[in-house]
């Protein structure tokens, strides 16, 4: 390293510390900026031989390195490390440096684009909600900086993804039914105001502090969300894996799309893999056919895109519309199939997938495994108008753990399912009718104390 790199280097944190120093609220409450100031140094002691954060090609580029001061109108970030980058730009984590919290920061690299005045709108829409009951995540501010458009959330701990990815196995029913009800509970406030999230994944569910309050979550990302009514039939919206029937097929989309996308996570959370493919359309409809059956007559009567996946069978005198071959997708859509074996080629339904899945069970984990597949099933019907809404799914027995409330006291493994169900029932308005009247409702309160 030459004489002049190393002084840039060993500057850079006193310029930016004395940018701090002529913070306004330095000369009207001296506590605060001594506390805080003193944050920022020891922040940018630790941060300052770092590299800049990465950024897109020249043309896109995001001038916005860590120790980078972002200015909002209420407070100034301080650009401490980098959680994620995107099509849409960056996210950052900074520190607030008037109250002293890190902050989630998300920079979109076209601060006028339509896009980001949706998102804009969608979460100033969602402000009404008590997003701490929601399970959604709190939006603080928006603002311009560095002529790009900034988005200010509280920080949460890490992902589903992340947190799958470390522990390197499937969830347990126990732990998979916290994370349902409280997106259930999400989306059903979400209904309410008549909003889909459209971009529903593992990466989008994040655990707010998974040490001191284990599965815990909070829905994020509204950047492709959508008031209902408001897209074309035929667009086409999240990642294939997740991706709804009725977007695949082109037919008109409602919030039962976002239920879909539960289905998919609760699978994922269940088997530690995706149930749908990434890869290949025409294998995520063969697959479809293979665990859920085929659409209905009237839904591949009407949709858009039925050519491209179905022939008109009329040789068949029960159906008129049969799945493509590898060969014919091809010829049709000018896209080779990649059709690739996976656990799922081994079941004939999802039932066999989910049953032949779990290990031996007593008769208590045995009824709770056939209460998640009922759960399931409605999360995935191929028709979204017989799909469950998440008002049905809290009554669910799954959720309420009607069926193991006769072992309440005499098993552990119920025992533990009340345990993880309190980071719900502490946070959340639940449904306590069907609850109450098996007592579970008490009981698990009486368990979180």
């Amino acid at each position: 390293m030459s004489l002049a790199q190393n002084k840039t280097l060993r500057t850079a944190p006193t310029l930016v510390f004395f940018q701090l120093l002529s913070f306004p609220w330095r000369q009207s409450d001296p506590e605060i900026s001594q506390k805080f100031l003193g944050i920022a140094q020891n922040e940018i002691s630790q941060k300052f031989l770092e590299p800049a954060l990465p950024t897109h090609d020249e043309s896109e580029t995001i001038l916005v390195k860590k120790r980078d001061l972002l200015f909002s109108n209420s407070t100034r970030y301080l650009v401490m490390d980098l959680i994620g980058e995107g099509g849409y730009g960056l996210v950052v984590k900074c520190l607030n440096l008037i109250t002293g919290k890190t902050t989630a920061v998300k920079i979109h690299k076209d601060g006028e684009s339509k896009s980001i005045l949706r998102e804009l709108e969608m979460l100033e829409a969602i402000r009404s909600l008590d997003t701490e009951k929601k399970n959604i995540i709190k939006f603080i501010e928006d603002f311009k900086c560095h002529d790009c458009s900034c988005l200010a959330f509280e920080m949460l701990d890490k992902s589903l993804w992340d947190l799958m990815e470390e522990e390197g196995m499937p969830l347990s029913l126990n732990e998979i039914r916290p994370v349902t009800q409280q997106l259930m509970v999400a989306f059903e406030a979400l209904k309410g105001l008549g909003i889909m999230h459209l971009d529903m994944k593992p990466d989008n569910v994040m655990l707010v502090n998974h040490k001191d309050q284990p599965f815990r979550i909070k829905l994020i990302d509204f950047g492709l969300a959508h008031p209902v009514g408001a897209l074309e039939t035929g667009t086409v919206m999240q990642v294939l894996a997740y991706r709804a029937p009725e977007i695949m097929l082109g037919l008109p989309l409602s919030e039962a799309v976002d239920i879909w996308g539960v289905g998919c996570i609760m699978a994922y959370m269940y088997f530690g893999d995706h149930l749908f493919p990434f890869e290949c359309k025409y294998n995520w409809m063969r697959t479809l056919l293979h665990l859920l059956g085929q659409p209905e007559e009237d839904q591949l009567n009407d949709a858009m895109y039925t050519w491209k996946y179905f022939s008109s069978d009329h040789g068949s005198t029960t159906q008129r519309w049969r799945l493509k071959t590898p060969g014919e997708y091809k010829d049709a859509t000018g896209v080779r199939a990649k059709v690739l074996m996976t656990f799922f080629e081994f079941s004939e339904t999802l039932e066999d997938a989910v049953e032949g899945w779990s290990e031996k069970q007593d008769g208590i984990e045995y009824e709770d495994t056939m209460a998640f597949l009922s759960l399931l099933k409605g999360c995935l019907h191929v028709d979204p108008a017989r799909r469950i809404c998440p008002g049905e799914a809290l009554k669910h027995r799954f959720i309420t753990m009607a069926h193991l409330v006769d072992e309440m006291g005499t098993s552990s493994y119920v025992d533990a399912a009340l345990h993880l169900m309190t980071v719900s029932y502490l946070h959340q308005s639940v449904h306590t009718e069907s609850t109450a009247a098996a007592g579970v409702d008490r009981a698990v309160m009486s368990a979180g104390r």
